[in-house]
């Protein structure tokens, strides 16, 4: 199969990273204010302080797992289209996808990273895109559709405060959206061009200057290369494709068994399937937050759905650990991984 012509990498600002930070910062800051008029500062360091460190080492076990998963996942798919790919350089894509994906909204600027990691390292731009999305966000798409409508809407639909319904069907419908498009685009790419095309003829503004600016050419050949990829991993390497999915239901069950992790260590005693339900829900509900890395809304819903397990006083500890072991020692990790490759200390293209 041949290889696209190369293209330049998407760029990363420093000034927007800083920028995207101090919010993050800033929305956290009032979630926990929100969060600790349920606990007051002194418990909440009455409870670190009494943390069992046997679950905090089995916290950092599964923080571990979540890595290897995370850079597997994305390797196997990468491998198929650049052999010359390391294991390493595909972890490393998945430290700055945590890491921007935490500093933009919506984590938008997650894939970005996380190509231009890959493309630092060898990929072209074209097939770093494709393998990000059919590695990583499709198979999240998948998995999170079907937990989602088997857990939280057919076992446990009252898992959803009535306040967050609304939010979390929005979240649902935009992932099962996402699925059509891709399927459309798997199966009929030309009507699925041709839909694209007739949706920027309606905002003619916007779409001269995307067409000036060769987005669409660029776009479109992303879709042939994601096309002929795609039916090349269904039509002749099944096995690899169910081991993306496979490796994504890894990769999310792990992240959900952190939370009933932290709240054994604080003592608490939970049905870990009604954690995993509640973590099925809040991951909807907050995927799309506009806030940088959820921050704020991911605090206050995570008490409001979780409110039924998690004993008062003990709110503001549990978030703190919670979001600590899931986002914030990532994106600390994943900040050093994409200023390195910003700076051009690291990567195969600086060497070349």
């Amino acid at each position: 199969m041949p290889s696209p012509t190369r293209s330049t990498p998407p760029v990363i600002s420093t000034r927007k990273i800083r920028v995207g930070l101090q919010l993050f910062l800033a929305f956290s800051i009032v979630g926990f204010f929100i969060v600790f008029q349920r606990a007051s500062i002194g418990e909440t360091i009455h409870n670190l302080a009494h943390f069992d460190p046997r679950y905090l080492a089995l916290a950092l076990g599964l923080v571990a797992l979540d890595w290897m998963a995370s850079g597997a996942r994305i390797y196997i798919f990468a491998r198929k289209v650049y052999r010359p790919i390391t294991f390493g350089a595909c972890m490393r894509s998945c430290f700055a996808n945590v890491f921007l994906g935490g500093a933009t909204p919506s984590q938008t600027g997650g894939a970005a990273a996380q190509v231009y990691v890959l493309y630092a390292e060898g990929m072209t731009v074209v097939d770093a895109t494709v393998v990000c999305f059919v590695g990583g966000f499709l198979g999240t798409t998948i998995i999170l559709l079907a937990c989602a409508i088997i857990f939280s809407f057919m076992v446990h639909p009252e898992f959803v405060p009535v306040g967050l319904r609304t939010i979390s069907g929005l979240s649902f419908t935009l992932f099962a959206l996402i699925l059509v498009a891709v399927l459309l685009s798997l199966l009929s790419p030309t009507r699925f061009k041709r839909i694209v095309h007739a949706l920027m003829q309606r905002v003619p503004k916007y779409g001269r200057r995307l067409e000036h600016s060769h987005v669409v050419e660029k776009l479109f050949d992303t879709v042939d290369r994601y096309h002929d990829l795609m039916t090349g991993f269904l039509v002749h390497s099944k096995l690899l494709f169910l081991a993306g999915l496979l490796l994504t239901a890894v990769i999310y069950l792990n992240k959900f068994t952190i939370a009933w992790v932290v709240l054994k260590g604080l003592g608490v005693h939970a049905d870990p399937w009604s954690v995993l339900y509640m973590q099925v829900v809040l991951l909807l509900i907050f995927y799309f937050s506009p806030s940088p890395g959820a921050s704020g809304f991911a605090e206050v819903t995570t008490m409001a759905v979780m409110d039924s397990v998690i004993p008062k006083g003990f709110e503001a500890t549990f978030i703190l650990l919670w979001r600590f072991f899931t986002l914030v020692l990532n994106m600390m990790i994943g900040a050093g991984v994409l200023l390195g490759y910003i700076s051009g200390r690291r990567g195969r293209r600086r060497v070349e």
